[in-house]
C-alpha cells in the first residue's frame, strides 16, 4: 500500500507508549464533548424547576451548539498557526471552566453564559482530536484509532440521556456538569504529559482577522436563522459567509482551507460531508416524530429506531479502520454512499410499514455514514496542504454540522406544514422527506464517483 506523496501526516518521534497514552487522553475529551450534547437534555426539567426561566428552556442547548459550531474552524486554523498541544489544552480548560461554572449557576442567564464557554471548549476539543491523530499516525493506524474514538462517541450518544437521568434522580442536576471535571482533568494531564509536538512544523503566519470576523458573523446568523426558521436571517448568513470566502481568497493565511479547496479531492470531500449531514441529521431529527405521531408508539420505541443508526455508524467506523488496507479511501467513500442509498431507499419503500423495518433501514443508513465519514475525513487530511491540516480537518466537521442544520430546516419545511393534518397527510410528508434524502445521497454518490480511485 502506498501513501499520498503530498504529505505523510504522521510523526515517528514519539514513543509508542506515549502515543497510546495521548490517544487515551484525547478519547476522554471526545467522550466528554459527546456526552455533554446529550446528557444535559435529561436534566433540563430539573434545572428549570430550580432556576426558573421556562421561556429560556432551549437556549442552553442552542448556544452550546452555536458556539461549538462557529468556533470549530477558528480552532482548527489556530492549531495551524500555533502549537496544537497548547490550543487543545486551552480548549479543554475552557470546557472544564464552563462545566464548573454551569454547575454553580444561580440563574438561567448565568447557565446560558457558562454554556457559551463550554461550547467554545467543545468546539476546540473535537477537531483538535482528529488533527492531533493525523500528526501521530499513518493513515492505516489513524483509521483504526478514529474508529475506536467514534465508538466512544456513539456510546456517549446512546447512554448520555440515561446517565443524565440517573444523576438527576440520585444526586442533583449540578453533578451533570461536575461529572466532567475529574475525567477532563485526566484528559488534560495525559495530553499535556505525553503528547510531544514538533513546534517547528508550524509556520509563523498571521491570521486574517477581518475575514474571520465576517465568517463568524455570517455563520452565527445562518445557524440562528435556521434554528428559528427565519429565512431572511438565514439568507443574510449565507451572503455574509460567501463574502468572507471572497475576502479570504485574497489573504495569505485565511481561516478557511482555501488552498485545499482548490484541489479536487478536498473540495469534493467538503461537499460530500455537507450533503451527508443534510440527509442524516435531517432525518434523525424527525424519526421520533414519525414513531410517536404516525405509528402511535411511545418514546422508548422512538429510541429503538434511532439507536440502530448510531450503532451502525459506530460499527462501520471500526470495520472501516480495519479494511482500509484492502480498499482505498475513495473506495471507502463509494461504499458508504452506496449503503446510504440502500438505507434511504428502504425508508422510502417501507415508509408506512412497521417500525422494525425503519430500524433496519436506520441501521443501514448508520452503516453508510460510518464508512463514508471515515473515508472523507481521512481523505481530507491526506490530500490537503500541510499548512492547512488543522483548518481542513475542522472544515470537514463544520461542513457536516452546517449541512445537518440546513437539512433539518428543509425537512421541517416539508413535514411541518402537515403536522396539523391527519396521520395520512403526515405520512405523505415523511414520504416526501425520505425522497428528498434519497436524492441528496444519490447526488453525493455521483459526485464521489468523479474522484479518481487512489490507493492509500
Amino acid at each position: 500500500m502506498t501513501s499520498n506523496p503530498f504529505f505523510p501526516y504522521f510523526s515517528s518521534n514519539m514513543k509508542k507508549t506515549d502515543k497510546t497514552k495521548t490517544v487515551v487522553g484525547l478519547t476522554l475529551g471526545v467522550f466528554l464533548a459527546a456526552l455533554e450534547s446529550t446528557v444535559v437534555a435529561t436534566a433540563m426539567p430539573e434545572v428549570i424547576d430550580d432556576l426558573g426561566g421556562n421561556h429560556l428552556y432551549s437556549l442552553p442547548f442552542s448556544v452550546y451548539l452555536l458556539t461549538s459550531t462557529v468556533s470549530n474552524p477558528i480552532w482548527g486554523k489556530l492549531s495551524d498557526v500555533f502549537n496544537r498541544k497548547n490550543i487543545y489544552i486551552i480548549g479543554i480548560i475552557l470546557f472544564l471552566t464552563g462545566s464548573f461554572l454551569s454547575g454553580l449557576s444561580q440563574s438561567m442567564h448565568m447557565l446560558i453564559a457558562m454554556r457559551v464557554i463550554q461550547g467554545l471548549g467543545a468546539g476546540c476539543m473535537t477537531p483538535l482530536t482528529f488533527i492531533i491523530n493525523a500528526e501521530l499516525f499513518s493513515v492505516e493506524k489513524r483509521a483504526k484509532v478514529q474508529g475506536y474514538m467514534s465508538a466512544v462517541w456513539g456510546l456517549a450518544g446512546l447512554f448520555g440521556p440515561l446517565l443524565g437521568g440517573l444523576i438527576v434522580d440520585w444526586l442533583d442536576w449540578r453533578y451533570v456538569f461536575y461529572l466532567n471535571l475529574p475525567f477532563g482533568l485526566l484528559a488534560w494531564y495525559m495530553v499535556h504529559r505525553y503528547f510531544h509536538e514538533d513546534i517547528e512544523s508550524h509556520p509563523q503566519i498571521q491570521i486574517d482577522y477581518i475575514g474571520s470576523l465576517v465568517f463568524i458573523t455570517g455563520v452565527s446568523v445562518l445557524v440562528y436563522g435556521l434554528e428559528l426558521q427565519i429565512w431572511s436571517l438565514a439568507g443574510l448568513g449565507i451572503l455574509l459567509t460567501f463574502v468572507s470566502y471572497l475576502i479570504q481568497k485574497r489573504q495569505s493565511s485565511p481561516i478557511l482551507p482555501i488552498k485545499s479547496m482548490q484541489q479536487k479531492i478536498p473540495s469534493t470531500v467538503l461537499i460530500l460531508n455537507f450533503l451527508a449531514g443534510m440527509a442524516f441529521f435531517g432525518i434523525l431529527a424527525f424519526l421520533p416524530l414519525y414513531v410517536q405521531s404516525v405509528a402511535n408508539r411511545g418514546a422508548t420505541a422512538a429510541g429503538l429506531v434511532l439507536t440502530p443508526m448510531v450503532v451502525g455508524w459506530t460499527l462501520t467506523n471500526i470495520i472501516g479502520g480495519r479494511i482500509i488496507h484492502r480498499t482505498s479511501l475513495i473506495g471507502l467513500i463509494h461504499i458508504g454512499f452506496s449503503i446510504l442509498i440502500i438505507g434511504f431507499g428502504g425508508f422510502l419503500y417501507y415508509y408506512n410499514a412497521d417500525i422494525i423495518y425503519l430500524s433496519i433501514c436506520g441501521f443501514m443508513v448508520g452503516c453508510g455514514m460510518g464508512f463514508a465519514m471515515l473515508g472523507t475525513i481521512l481523505s481530507m487530511q491526506e490530500y490537503s496542504a500541510r499548512e492547512e491540516l488543522g483548518s481542513s480537518t475542522s472544515g470537514v466537521l463544520f461542513a457536516r454540522t452546517i449541512g445537518g442544520s440546513i437539512g433539518v430546516s428543509i425537512l421541517s419545511a416539508i413535514i411541518g406544514k402537515r403536522l396539523l393534518g391527519s396521520n395520512l397527510e403526515l405520512q405523505d410528508g415523511f414520504q416526501d422527506a425520505y425522497t428528498t434524502c434519497l436524492v441528496i445521497v444519490s447526488l453525493a454518490l455521483l459526485l464521489s464517483l468523479r474522484l479518481k480511485r487512489i490507493e492509500t
